[in-house]
């Protein structure tokens, strides 16, 4: 590993670091913040086009229920299994790589899912889709956390799952305007190109500075600061700024037991426990809601994604809620909240019979579901250490994969059963156990620096790592 650059400077991720969380708000910042949103956008529009084309897929290869929770289930565990690829991929040889190559994977599998001849091409198809995207939210959630200065940490990381709800409103906007004239494969094709633009601005984009310093590559990680036009003469008023505090080891790269050392174990139950139970509500309620007001209001297709528009803004709501008040009260109380009442109401669908009642009590659950959401995809990526970030929040937002297609199953199951009941208790009891939770295991990392935030879990790892006789190099804070 190299320990200095050419001109034998030295530039510690604390330097970097300090260096981030001293610098103001530039074009490149804001620039990066957008193109990462932008393929959050592109994930959340995929997981509801998927549910508005479900009815037409049923029709044209007649399949039931239990084979239309099946796509969502293809869909998210080739998501999960993604997000741990990226996650290792990007902790190992950078975040850069992860960026740019997911969203190209995500553009040209959606197109061929357009050209499904049959259900089981469809099944593959959606598996290969779930692996290119799977890794995208939580390398780009890691990389806003790391480019980002910690005052405003939790506006950029926002940003990500404030896309979400606006991609319920595009995706709702483009079907009612693509089914009546080019149908369910139309809306795969949609995609392709916006993604294709997308994914060639994002290839512009530097390398972590803070993941560069530690990996000894210190000239790179000096012009990934400039690109964020942070100056030569700021990075030595951090390096004087940072002289005095005790040196943080130089970690080599993750492996997945540093999730579980004494300083981390609390952590990665908690992002577990809130990224697998909320899960299997949140997808499985975004795939199947088109289909209920189909199937069991017998509302017509276009009107069931005119419904869907609607709750899209009470999405926006509760998103936009969290954005612009979580650098003020936190995340933890948005995620308690939010993922405790998104249980409550959906023990309130139990019974119901009214198309009207299941849409006022849908909107009002996706708007806490929402919020408990944008907090936790905020959260995640800020209680890692930076060795392990983008691994802990991909095994996390891997597993919440496996959660969704749990979901997605089970309620493909309950309705091909005729046992809704147990489905509103299954899915509601996951949401409020994720809430409740939050209470006793969250931590608030509103405001902090990450390496502050996160040193335990650093010199923990160290710690394991000479236990078992591997060196671990600790750079001179200056």
């Amino acid at each position: 590993m190299e320990k200095q650059s050419a001109n034998g400077e030295t530039l510690t991720f604390r330097i970097v670091g300090h260096a981030i969380d001293q610098s103001p708000i530039t074009r490149p910042l804001v620039g990066v913040i957008i193109i990462a949103a932008l393929a959050s956008l592109f994930d959340a529009g995929d997981a509801y086009l998927l549910g508005f084309a479900m009815p037409g897929i049923a029709k044209e290869f007649g399949a039931k229920p239990q084979q239309l929770g099946s796509l969502g289930f293809a869909t998210l565990v080739g998501m999960c299994l993604g997000s741990f690829a990226w996650g290792w991929i990007a902790d190992k040889w950078g975040r850069k790589i992860a960026f740019t190559v997911t969203l190209l994977m995500f553009s040209v599998l959606s197109g061929v899912c357009g050209l499904a001849p049959s259900l089981a091409f469809l099944l593959g198809a959606r598996f290969l889709t779930g692996l290119g995207i799977g890794g995208s939210i939580p390398v780009d959630a890691s990389i806003l956390a790391e480019f980002a200065p910690a005052r405003i940490r939790g506006y950029s990381g926002g940003a990500l799952p404030i896309a979400w709800p606006v991609a319920t409103f595009i995706a709702s906007s483009a079907a009612l305007v693509i089914l009546p004239r080019w149908g369910w494969r139309g809306l795969f094709f949609a995609g392709v190109v916006p993604a294709l633009l997308v994914f060639w601005i994002r290839r512009n984009v530097p390398e972590s500075p803070r993941w560069l310093a530690n990996r000894g590559r210190f000239a790179e990680a000096r012009k990934a600061l400039h690109y964020l036009h942070i100056s030569d003469e700021a990075i030595e008023r951090s390096r004087v700024a940072v002289q005095n505090e005790p040196p943080l080891p130089m970690l080599p790269p993750a492996v997945y037991r540093d999730l579980f050392t004494p300083e981390m174990r609390r952590r990665t139950i908690h992002t577990w426990i809130i990224w697998i139970l909320p899960l299997m509500a949140s997808w499985g309620m975004n795939f199947w809601i088109p289909q209920f007001f189909v199937k069991f209001y017998g509302l017509p297709v276009q009107q069931a994604v005119k419904n869907m528009l609607y709750i899209s803004f009470f999405s926006i709501a509760g998103r936009f809620l969290v954005y612009f008040l979580s650098e003020k009260v936190g995340r933890k109380l948005f995620i308690t909240l939010g993922f405790s009442m998104a249980g409550v109401f959906l023990f309130f669908l139990i019974g119901t019979h009214s198309a009207m009642y299941f849409f006022w009590i849908a909107a009002t659950y996706q708007f806490f579901m929402e919020m408990g959401l944008c907090g936790s995809t905020i959260y995640v990526p800020e209680v890692y250490p930076l060795h392990i970030r983008v691994l802990g929040a991909s095994t996390a937002m891997g597993l919440g994969r496996i959660g969704g297609a749990i979901g997605s199953y089970a309620i493909g199951f309950f309705v091909g059963a005729s046992m809704m009941t147990t489905c509103w208790v299954f899915l509601g009891m996951g949401s409020l156990i994720a809430g409740l939770a939050t209470i006793w295991l969250g931590i608030e990392p509103k405001g902090q620096n990450l390496e502050q935030l996160t040193k335990d879990g650093t010199q923990g790892a160290a710690r394991a790592r000479q236990r078992e006789g591997v060196e671990v190099p600790t750079l001179a804070a200056n």
